[in-house]
């Protein structure tokens, strides 16, 4: 709009100059001086107007420069929207980290008291000279297979029915010990077994499988045809949360696979009974 209205002047100027050179071509004096007047009316019409175009210039680059200076707050904000959001974010899960620990902390806790428990009850059985301890991360009963076997056998001894039955006793007597899972371990020397069960591990297997069938046989059933006086003989425990199984001379707990001395070879020839853990028990123990 500003150049139109300043060329309208242009021209209006443009007039009134070339009618100052008609003046010499007949106009009066009184004629000449309006047309001068006019001319000055018009050139500070044009300055006026030259003027506010330069202040609205200004106003317009002040403008400009506030905008330009919002869009920086603004961009300036949302970054420290996003940064305050990030780090809300991160103490909040911060904050569930810490509350899933100390849950798994209490947990963890709760179930090595319920393990140390079952460990002092268990510790009865040290007066009959058998070891309890934590081994592998289950409680484990040790018995000494010189006591339960003779050499080379999978028949359990009178000696070892009584050491045997002892431990059935002292888990049957108790609630919180009956109800848990078990597993009967077979372990040998590491001297080289050639007999019926070909090697260490078979016969483990099978020392391991008589004293879980002595442990969980029923001693008020009657009798099978052609069974064994000893077959009455049994612990009265429950099956199902029994299982058997052998090492052979692989899980040593004195000496070495490959070198031990006599004293070694007659603590590793064993069997054990180890108390399962359940899945909220599956960490390191410290139970001595």
């Amino acid at each position: 709009m500003f150049s139109r209205r300043f060329s309208s002047l242009a021209l209006a100027i443009g007039l009134a100059v070339a009618g100052n050179s008609l003046a010499g071509c007949g106009y009066s004096e009184d004629e000449w001086q309006a047309q001068l007047g006019k001319e000055k009316k018009l050139q500070a019409d044009l300055d006026a107007e030259r003027a506010a175009h330069s202040k609205t210039q200004a106003e317009l680059k002040k403008v400009q420069g506030e905008v330009d200076q919002l869009k920086k707050d603004l961009a300036a904000y949302e970054d420290l929207k996003k940064q305050f959001g990030s780090e809300k974010d991160k103490a909040s899960k911060l904050e569930k980290a810490l509350a899933e620990a100390e849950a798994r902390a209490k947990a963890l806790e709760a179930a090595k008291k319920r393990l140390e428990a079952l460990k002092k009850k268990l510790d009865e059985l040290k007066k009959f000279n058998l070891k309890v301890t934590v081994r592998h991360n289950q409680i484990v009963i040790e018995m000494p297979g010189d006591v339960l076997f003779a050499p080379g056998s999978d028949l359990l001894s009178k000696e070892g029915q009584t050491v045997v039955m002892k431990v059935a006793e002292v888990i049957k007597g108790d609630p919180d010990l009956v109800k848990r899972h078990y597993q009967v371990i077979g372990h040998t020397d590491n001297s080289p077994y050639g007999g019926a069960f070909k090697d260490n591990v078979g016969l483990s297997v099978m020392r391991a499988r008589e004293v879980y069938s002595f442990l969980t046989r029923d001693p008020s059933a009657a009798p099978k045809k052609g069974a064994k006086k000893d077959d009455a003989l049994g612990g009265g425990l429950p099956a199902d949360k029994w299982s058997a199984a052998g090492y052979g001379e692989l899980d040593p707990v004195a000496g070495s696979k490959e070198t031990q001395t006599p004293e070694e070879k007659k603590r590793n020839r064993r069997v054990e009974i180890a108390i399962l853990p359940d899945a909220s028990e599956l960490m390191k123990l410290d139970v001595e």
